[in-house]
């Protein structure tokens, strides 16, 4: 059972790595606007989602409805959902799908940042070090270890580091909404409320792009498999696999963003960047088992 979680969160992470590539070709290819995206992606996997909770767990959405708890679940959607799924995807406009995703898998360290900070964990000396390595690889994937250049434009770097910062408030901030609730009911209203709030920025049915059958299979696939069905798989795998498991096996998100990125659009990589992106992968992962370890 254990090897189906694992297939689970892989599958998950792999499915967020494409549908970052196939944001890329629809901005580079297409002139899609990531606005655009971002409202639709929310708007229909939040109707997808909702209308599974519906089916499935009627009795949660209700009692959600009818309780205090609406405004903690409208701040999620609004500054959690919105802000990670909009400064992700500008990073990806800004910067590429591969600098994108590595800044957003940095979030895990803004998390620790902030559990140490309220005092919910304390820090020793190993996770010290890694933070430490974790933006010392941020430095070199962004200036090569040459100061006086940049080697990704600087909005997308902002974009990036927001992502991660929004994905850290992403996962902090509903903690008491998804024992309460459970995730998908959660997730599904959060993209549904972000979705409806979007429609004022950018609505839908105002593509503002050219677009053909090619194009409509990427929107779609982003949609169904890079969101619905990627956040179903990873919730899945948590039945057969610990959380901490499932959070160090996103780290194929980025590989394989990176893999295709050079696959697929030329992208090139210096080996100082390399390093910089083992640096953070590699420190991501090792800060997360040690944080998933109960304090003495």
């Amino acid at each position: 059972m254990k090897i189906k979680g694992v297939f689970f969160a892989i599958f998950a992470a792999s499915m967020w790595a494409i549908s970052g590539i196939m944001s890329e070709m629809l901005f580079t290819r297409y002139l899609v606007s990531p606005e655009w995206l971002v409202s639709t992606r929310l708007l229909i996997s939040g109707i997808l989602l909702t209308l599974l909770t519906v089916v499935s767990e009627k009795e949660k959405l209700s009692r959600l409805v009818r309780s205090s708890d609406v405004v903690s679940l409208l701040l999620f959607s609004i500054v959690g959902m919105l802000g990670v799924q909009y400064t992700y995807f500008k990073a990806i406009q800004y910067s590429g799908a591969a600098i994108a995703t590595i800044l957003q898998f940095t979030g895990p360290i803004f998390i620790f940042l902030y559990l140490v900070s309220q005092k919910e964990k304390s820090a020793n000396l190993a996770e010290f070090f890694l933070l430490i390595l974790t933006f010392s690889g941020i430095f070199f994937i962004v200036t090569q270890g040459n100061l006086q250049k940049l080697e990704i434009s600087g909005l997308g770097f902002l974009m990036g580091i927001a992502s991660a910062i929004t994905l850290a408030f992403y996962t902090l901030q509903p903690r008491k909404l998804l024992v309460s609730y459970g995730e998908v009911p959660i997730v599904g209203l959060g993209m549904l409320i972000a979705g409806l709030v979007f429609q004022l920025i950018h609505p839908v049915w105002r593509p503002n792009f050219d677009g053909d059958f090619f194009s409509a299979c990427l929107v779609a696939a982003i949609v169904f498999f890079g969101t619905a069905l990627a956040f179903l798989f990873y919730l899945s795998s948590l039945r057969f696999i610990e959380a901490s498991l499932a959070s160090v096996l996103t780290a194929f998100e980025p590989i394989l963003a990176t893999i295709l990125s050079i696959l697929l659009f030329h992208h090139t990589f210096g080996k100082i960047q390399l390093m910089g992106f083992v640096a953070v992968i590699a420190s991501v992962i090792v800060l997360t088992r040690l944080s998933n370890k109960p304090n003495p």
